[in-house]
């Protein structure tokens, strides 16, 4: 039996932490986004302004880009995340991730450019694109 030297257990050790956490905070990241679209939605819905507890700020060119597809949301939506921005010419690099709206029917309806603050914990909107 061979023997391993302490420091290359110590380092694959932490190398295992490193990931686990990683991939916690990753999951929760994903979760957050989600929620983030889903609250936008329904306080669309809802005829509010809209709001989430996961963005620092929403401004009013989204807030009317979400009110255009109001009909879309009562029938139907899908939700979905992805790592990354959007190609050029509408994403520069900056966001970390993207949701991206469905309609009912698999059309996309808005993608929401995000960053995510981790001091806040919560999501700077970038930008996003409109169908």
């Amino acid at each position: 039996m061979k023997f391993i030297p302490k420091g290359v257990l110590l380092f694959s050790f932490l190398i295992i932490i490193i990931f686990v956490l990683f991939m916690k905070n990753n999951n929760l990241i994903k979760k957050q986004a989600l929620e983030l679209g889903s609250e936008l939605v329904q306080t669309t819905i809802q005829n509010n302004k809209a709001s989430s507890k996961y963005a620092i700020f929403i401004g009013e060119e989204l807030h009317l880009a979400m009110n255009k597809y109001k009909k879309d949301f009562i029938i139907g939506h899908d939700i979905q995340f992805f790592k990354g921005d959007l190609k050029y010419p509408y994403g520069d690099g900056k966001a970390e991730y993207r949701i991206v709206v469905y309609s009912s029917n698999g059309k996309e309806l808005l993608s929401i450019r995000l960053k995510y603050d981790r001091k806040k914990e919560k999501f700077h909107i970038l930008g996003f694109k409109s169908a």
